[in-house]
């Protein structure tokens, strides 16, 4: 693993030359003020809190007037190293500079007033990317951290070589600085070897860069690690797969849904997404049937979803089995044909993942018209061989299936500026202007009249439309 030399030493300084990717950073929690809601009053405190420049109480002024904070800023000023976009702290407990301000990093009171006066911002306000606070005697990170996250400081990398960190969940408190680069260098953490690599690059998501070290191959390390796929489903496997898919499609389309129990795994997980339809359904069944297929949807972009991503998933062979019966195949005559799927299989060990893309048509009970509708799925199998003496060669331990409007020729991705006018007009998120613009073949003016006729009809869901 090769050295990414991204921290470059001058004069005890460093400086980074990465384009910062995460941009300003608006999304983080609230924090709490790191001197409590009643600021003046103090406390006990802890002995993080007893250091040289703050001592019990926490809310005093003492040293840290007006004057010191001052100072502190001045100094700031002076190690501001705007080629760099740094400000080099390192050091600070003993610089003589700002040695009346009896500096303790470890401190409540002092990483408050110092995170203020880099919030505050001088000459580096919206060009600081980096901090170097190596060499200060830091041994927690708690109070440095607080601080900081509470005054809204955007750093992207953060020295702290030569401390006394011993601890490897003082990393924790990192978490939420996004940070891009960290040292920790010469910190007694680092004598923890491989296991201070791996806590720290798994703990710190956004961080590319460790002691001047790419993380790449330690991130490899921590992916789970699963059975090496064989080859493309052998002969006796691929058989299995077209037998379970004959006699699950052949019971869905005889509506014998208690024949599938057996084909689930008693914990058998099964979710299904569908894609919302832009076409007018005459018949009320028909609009109803794919109103109640969006509620049940399991998007995880859907807002109701990302608050409750377990809200649409089915649990267990009896969950699974009632949702066929009563929502996706709900009051529908349906008619797979099997022979004209898309099928692939791997297999792990002596579980058999399946893959199949295919078509399905369907009408109405009570549809006068008895128009016939078509739609598209994806559908993923995860099968284990069936041991008992059963008629299914197979249990299903996963289901999940996508349906999606018919396609009968590839569609390309409707033009941006196109979209972005269809967007402006009617006021519709991205997603579902996408989907316009799609069913009516990339033409802007079918794709605002379908809006129109939706529209007009009650069809557009409340989350189809921009925010206001």
């Amino acid at each position: 693993m090769g050295r990414n030399k991204t921290w470059v030493r001058e004069d005890s300084s460093f400086r980074s030359n990465h384009f910062n990717p995460l941009g300003n950073r608006r999304d983080r929690p609230p924090y709490a003020h790191p001197l409590g809601s009643k600021g003046g009053k103090g406390g006990k405190g802890d002995d993080r809190d007893k250091g040289k420049g703050g001592g019990p109480n926490r809310g005093g002024t003492g040293a840290m007037d007006k004057v010191a904070t001052k100072l502190l800023n001045l100094y700031c000023e002076k190690k501001w190293n705007e080629q760099a976009r740094m400000i080099d702290l390192s050091g600070l407990t003993k610089a003589e500079d700002v040695a009346e301000l009896n500096v303790n990093l470890n401190n409540t009171h002092f990483c408050d007033r110092l995170a203020l006066v880099i919030a505050q911002g001088g000459t580096w306000a919206g060009k600081l990317d980096s901090l170097n606070l190596s060499n200060n005697g830091i041994y927690s990170l708690k109070n440095l951290a607080q601080a900081l996250n509470y005054h809204d400081v955007r750093i992207q990398n953060l020295a702290l070589t030569g401390n006394k960190i011993k601890d490897l969940s003082e990393v924790d408190y990192l978490l939420d600085m996004r940070l891009r680069e960290v040292l920790l260098k010469g910190n007694p953490i680092e004598q923890q070897g491989d296991s201070y690599h791996k806590y720290v690059v798994k703990k710190l998501r956004t961080v590319e860069l460790l002691d001047q070290v790419s993380v790449k191959e330690w991130r490899k390390e921590l992916l789970p690690k699963l059975p090496d796929p064989q080859d493309s489903c052998m002969t006796d496997h691929a058989q299995m797969v077209f037998q379970m898919c004959a006699l699950y499609f052949a019971a869905v389309d005889q509506g014998n849904f208690d024949a599938l129990l057996d084909a689930y795994d008693s914990k058998c997980v099964f979710s299904c997404v569908s894609e919302p339809s832009t076409r007018i359904f005459k018949f009320p069944g028909s609009k109803n049937y794919h109103a109640n297929l969006q509620f049940k949807s399991h998007n995880l972009k859907l807002a109701y979803n990302v608050k409750k991503p377990w809200n649409c998933v089915f649990s267990g062979r009896s969950k699974i089995v009632e949702f066929l019966r009563n929502d996706l195949y709900a009051k529908i005559k349906v008619k797979h044909d099997v022979s004209t799927f898309k099928a692939d299989a791997l297999t792990m060990g002596d579980t058999i993942v399946a893959t199949l893309h295919g078509q399905f048509s369907y009408s109405f009970a009570g549809d006068r018209d008895n128009i016939e509708y078509q739609r598209c799925f994806d559908r993923v199998f995860i099968l284990k061989p069936n041991r008992v003496g059963t008629e299914w060669p197979a249990r299903i331990s996963n289901d999940s299936v996508t349906i999606r409007s018919m396609q009968d020729t590839p569609m390309m991705l409707p033009p941006v500026d196109l979209r972005a006018q269809l967007m402006a007009a009617t006021r519709m998120t991205e997603e579902f202007a996408t989907l316009l613009m799609k069913e009516a073949g990339n033409n802007y003016d079918q794709a605002l009249a379908l809006f129109n006729s939706n529209k007009a009809a009650g069809n557009i869901p409340q989350n189809a439309f921009q925010p206001a």
